[in-house]
Formats: structure tokens, sequence, C-alpha cells
């Protein structure tokens, strides 16, 4: 049967969300509520592509427009995350999906589509050297469970974390967001990178309403740890989690994630993705050892013809500079300055 493709409506959410919900490969960034949180905070427009076979929904394409530093147009799919790109029942929507997206920016005047997807089946004998990776743990039935399953040692460090004081808890409201931001931004000075604005973080609970949680790490009071997740079915991310590093000896980073991976199996989620890493280093093997698993990540860049013209990079040398600068600033400035700049950046 033939298959159309026509742009959502804010009336189709709820079958978007549906959809997303059922497919086997879906994260929650790509739900309408993610594209509609970077209009409302930043500005860039957006495409969210449905694709019909005999009015049924067979598959989506989320695609941010987004600007560039010098005012250059992109399709980004999608931006402010790792894992974007087409969710589609079979490899004739995909391609259709991602024909039409090409033809549109043709229309928009954009340049490319950047596509940010994962490598559903591994590639034999690949070398993992510096190569991305997303880092996903399948959930038992319990919390009790998965706690079973850690090693002595892993179990240990989230025991001392306990006993050193720290508590944690979660919350939706605003007040949690607030709390987030404020270890979140002073991490983000301190490893050299600009801070999305407080707005992005209060829209994105405002879109995802219950399907946003945050979860907070405290010791005598003071907010020393939080982390923000997303939920989807039976998929659940964490596109964000900080702690202060002068708290860092009593191991609230421990005590975080453990309670965060308990909240996400109490909720009856069934896969815990812990977020981008480069496959051997120092975030890759904290995340390796609470049981993730490694999957390639595959971000394209296609011109409008559709030929792959850039693929995911390695960070350069050009960024460290900038990095090894911006840390020097004064946290008051980076904070000014941080998510003008943000807004442009699209990783």
């Amino acid at each position: 049967m033939e298959i159309y493709i026509t742009s959502a409506k804010i009336s189709d959410q709820i079958e978007i969300d549906s959809f997303l919900r059922d497919a086997k490969f879906s994260v929650p960034y790509q739900h309408l509520q993610w594209l509609l949180a970077i209009h409302k905070a930043y500005g860039h427009r957006y495409e969210y592509l449905l694709a019909r076979r005999n009015n049924s929904l067979v598959g989506v394409l989320p695609v941010s427009i987004f600007r560039n530093f010098f005012g250059k147009k992109q399709f980004c799919s999608l931006p402010f995350c790792d894992v974007g790109g087409v969710v589609a029942d079979d490899a004739i929507v995909n391609d259709k999906l991602i024909r039409f997206a090409l033809d549109r920016g043709v229309q928009l005047q954009t340049k490319s589509l950047e596509l940010r997807q994962r490598l559903m089946e591994e590639p034999a004998n690949v070398d993992m050297t510096d190569r991305k990776v997303s880092m996903l743990l399948d959930l038992p039935e319990s919390a009790e469970a998965l706690l079973a399953g850690f090693k002595s040692k892993l179990r240990s460090q989230i025991k001392k974390a306990e006993k050193n004081g720290l508590i944690f808890d979660f919350s939706s409201d605003k007040k949690s967001i607030d709390d987030f931001y404020y270890v979140f931004c002073r991490n983000m000075h301190l490893l050299g990178s600009p801070t999305h604005s407080i707005k992005w973080f209060h829209t994105l609970r405002e879109m995802y309403q219950d399907n946003l949680l945050v979860g907070r790490v405290w010791f005598e009071g003071q907010i020393v740890g939080a982390g923000i997740l997303l939920f989807s079915g039976n998929n659940v991310s964490i596109p964000w989690a900080s702690t202060l590093r002068d708290y860092n000896r009593l191991a609230p980073n421990m005590l975080l994630y453990w309670n965060l991976l308990r909240v996400s199996c109490d909720r009856g989620c069934k896969q815990f993705d812990f977020g981008r890493s480069t496959y051997g280093e120092g975030t890759y093997k904290f995340k390796k050892q609470w049981g993730a698993k490694p999957v390639l990540l595959d971000w394209q860049t296609l011109d409008v013809q559709g030929v792959v013209v850039e693929t995911g990079g390695i960070k350069g040398r050009g960024r460290e500079m900038v990095e090894a600068v911006w840390k020097k600033l004064p946290l008051s400035v980076v904070n000014t300055i941080g998510p003008r700049l943000r807004k442009h950046i699209s990783l």
C-alpha cells in the first residue's frame, strides 16, 4: 500500500506517543515534546514527519531546523541529545521519510540532514578505539534483582555512600529543576563547556510532565548531585547528571545512579540508557560497572542527494583549547554568555 508523508500537528501528539512507546528502538528524545521544548526555549523551528500506510502511523522522523553560529541552517535529528533519527516499521518507510526530509530541506534552504542513530546490528571485527557508543542496560523485573546482580565491590560503594550521610530523593516539581541546575552549571563550567539555559530545563519539564523526573542527592541540607530522567514506555534515558566535585569523596554519584536505576525498575522500565561515551574512557568504565553494554552510535550527515558527507568525529584540538579558556572565566560570566552560545551548539 502507498505510504503518505505529512507534517505533524500538536493534535497528533497522543498518537505519536503511543507509536513510540510501542516501537522497539525508540528513545524519549524522539517524541514531539523534545522539538517543542527546543522551539520554545531556543526558537529553532522544526518539522515532525509522519509516515502513514492505510491510515495507520508506521514511521516518524523528528527534525529540528537548526541554526549554527553563522546562521547556516541544517536539518538535525536531533540536537542536544545522542539519539534521534527515524523510527519506522520497515526499511521502505525509513527510506521514504529520509527522502521526504531531504526534499523538504531543499524547500527550506537547508544544506544537509544530520541523523543521530544507533547501529541496530553490530559490524563484525570493528575497531572500537575512539568510537562513540550508547551504554545500555537491560533492567530486570525488580530493583532487588538488579542489586543482587551487582559485583560485591559495587554494592559496597553504594552502601558507603549511604553511610556517609548522603540522602536521595526525587521529584518533578519546579524546584527540582532549580536544584539540578545549581549543580549542573557549576559542573559544566569545570568541564569548560557552555551550559544550557535554565529555561531549557523548565521547558522540558513542562513538555514531558510525568515523563520527566529529577533525582537529587543531599548532604547536610546541601544539594550535591542531581540527574534528569526521561521516560518513554519501557525505555528510560538519563541525558544529564552532575555532582559537586567538593563532595566526590562521599561518592554522591554512586548513590545517585543506584537510586535512578532503582526508580526506573520500580516504574517498570526494561532498558536504561546511560548516554554517550567514548569506548574505553572514564565515563565508559563508570557505566560499564553497572552492567551497561556498548552499542555503536551511527551519526551521519547527508547532502541533498542523500550522500553521506560526514560521520561522527572525535573531539579536536581546537575544542580542547576553547574548553581551557572557558574554565578560567568567572561562573557569573559563563552563566550569562553560555546559554546564548549553547542554543547554537547541537551536541
